[in-house]
């Protein structure tokens, strides 16, 4: 059985923290997406996404992300994005979305951001 692309682990009642692994493209966008939205769904104002083991960003997974991050922020919550690869940060700055979205150094930064505890 292959490895999920994209695994989630709950922090507490307001933060998950989503980790896409190897790609986020036109394959598996829709699965970002619906696990975004059913996050939200379920109540989680934060987001973190884990981008340690993405490798390949396309405009599909960019679009998965841009397209639920109002969501959250209207509910008082973010999605931030953590250990972003240089390649992917380069990708995100060519699309001039660094100060559109919101990025922390590691997981340990992003989640203290949010004031959950581990």
């Amino acid at each position: 059985m292959d490895k999920p692309n994209i695994t989630k682990t709950v922090i507490n009642d307001d933060v998950v923290i989503i980790k896409p692994i190897k790609t986020l493209d036109n394959n598996n966008a829709h699965e970002m997406v619906n696990i975004i939205t059913g996050v939200q769904e379920d109540g989680y104002k934060t987001i973190v996404m884990d981008m340690t083991d993405l490798e390949f960003l396309s405009s599909a997974g960019v679009g998965s992300i841009l397209g639920t991050i109002e969501t959250s922020r209207e509910v008082g919550g973010d999605i931030i994005l953590c250990n972003v690869p240089e390649s992917i940060n380069h990708i995100l700055d060519i699309l001039d979305l660094i100060d559109y979205l919101t990025i922390r150094e590691n997981k340990e930064k992003a989640i203290a951001m949010t004031g959950a505890r581990i």
